[in-house]
């Protein structure tokens, strides 16, 4: 088969000698990928006692890794970005093996994160087909809670009584908002493919805004107002600025208060601006207690952590608060303490340093989706996959190649 040096190779499978399939002109298998990966980072199936689906969607993950690697492996390239992000997950892994503590986990969690950047850097130059892949994904992760949550009365409980875990998105109830997030920003960009994504749009904004107003986290619906809010902006260089001076507040925010623990209680600046000014409370729900003991379990292992860890650790090692420091810069110096934080800080500039030459709109909102994930990744716990979809697909798309995409083409695909 001949092959233009100066033109990336695409690999095709003889079959019987006379039908070829072009693995990059796929379209069912990588959003397929994408669904069982998506649908592993983003719903507790075990939860509706399901086990034998969440075995099935884990091995179908891992297929999905094994395939895509030797997809990788024969293009005979592997862009900075999946370098570094491969080295993050071996960061975590190695020092899961170090610490003897979630090994296995580590590895599953690794490899569906490696594999979403595979999928993103495999199909770069069809990105719609991904985009509108992740935005089924979690459009009917969306809906499956809502079920579920219909079929649980025991979650549509109020006031103290209510259930603050037992959802199919993430467990507990904090954690439902980055994945409806998710679902909505994809959907927003999906706009540009087709008009008809608003009948799924709109149903999705509803679901996610009600649910997350129904249980009431403040948090989860700030973060997703303030999403719609930047797509409102219809100026794309006040976008621009608009995004760069919010993950400049974010910054300071992490620097200034979530670094502080609760030594931020006695900042009287601090507490006048929080109490007076935020009307919030000086805690942020007893938050700071467990940044205050995140840092404190960090200074005894800052080199690379404590590897994977969740569950039982966190209440025998962290804070008895809730799980985990519910902050995610926190959470990567506990998984892999300074190196993986450098790693993830190299990825996240690889990504954000296109943004001053960037116009196009849509790469904007992806943008904009990692800013306000960030800002809700102050608060909450939240894996690492999430924030890597953004960041993989703004690194990786051609610039403004969304918004010069005939709309008729991704109607054919």
């Amino acid at each position: 088969m001949p092959m233009d040096t100066q033109v990336e190779r695409t690999y095709a499978i003889d079959l019987s000698g006379w039908m070829k399939v072009n693995l990059r002109e796929l379209t069912l298998i990588p959003c397929m990928m994408i669904l069982f990966a998506t649908v592993r980072i983003s719903m507790d199936i075990t939860i509706a006692d399901l086990t034998s689906l969440s075995y099935l969607v884990l091995g179908l993950v891992l297929l999905s890794f094994v395939i895509m690697t030797y997809l990788c492996v024969r293009s005979g390239r592997i862009s900075k970005f999946l370098l570094m992000t491969i080295l993050a997950q071996v960061i975590v892994f190695m020092s899961s093996l170090i610490n003897a503590t979630y090994v296995k986990n580590s590895i599953y969690e690794g490899c569906t994160i490696i594999l979403l950047v595979m999928l993103v850097e495999y199909y770069k130059n069809r990105i719609h087909i991904i985009i509108i892949a992740f935005a089924i994904a979690f459009s009917v992760c969306v809906y499956l809670n809502l079920f579920h949550m219909l079929t649980h009365p025991e979650l549509l409980l109020l006031g103290e009584e209510k259930s603050v875990r037992g959802f199919l998105l993430g467990d507990n109830y904090n954690a439902m908002g980055s994945r409806m997030l998710f679902a909505i920003a994809m959907n927003v960009v999906c706009l540009k493919f087709s008009k008809w994504w608003l009948l799924n749009l709109i149903p999705v904004i509803i679901i996610s805004l009600g649910t997350i107003l129904f249980v009431g986290s403040m948090t989860s619906a700030t973060v997703i107002s303030l999403f719609l809010l930047f797509c409102l902006i219809p100026n794309r260089r006040l976008l621009k600025i608009g995004i760069i001076a919010f993950m400049g507040m974010i910054i300071l925010f992490q620097i200034f208060v979530c670094f502080q623990g609760k030594g931020i209680e006695n900042n009287q600046l601090a507490v006048y601006f929080i109490e007076e000014i935020l009307g919030k409370d000086i805690t942020f729900t007893q938050r700071t207690f467990m940044w205050d003991a995140a840092s404190k379990i960090f200074v005894l292992s800052p080199l690379y952590g404590y590897g994977y860890v969740h569950g039982e650790w966190y209440y025998s090692n962290l804070s008895s608060h809730a799980m985990g420091p519910h902050n995610f810069i926190w959470s990567l110096l506990i998984y892999g303490g300074i190196l993986l934080l450098s790693v993830f800080t190299y990825i996240s500039y690889l990504s954000f340093r296109r943004i001053i030459e960037t116009d196009d709109r849509n790469t904007l909102l992806l943008y904009a989706l990692s800013a306000v994930w960030f800002l809700m990744g102050t608060m909450e716990e939240s894996s690492m996959a999430f924030i890597i979809i953004p960041l993989a697909i703004v690194y990786f798309v051609p610039d403004s190649y969304i918004n010069k995409m005939p709309i008729q083409q991704s109607r054919t695909q």
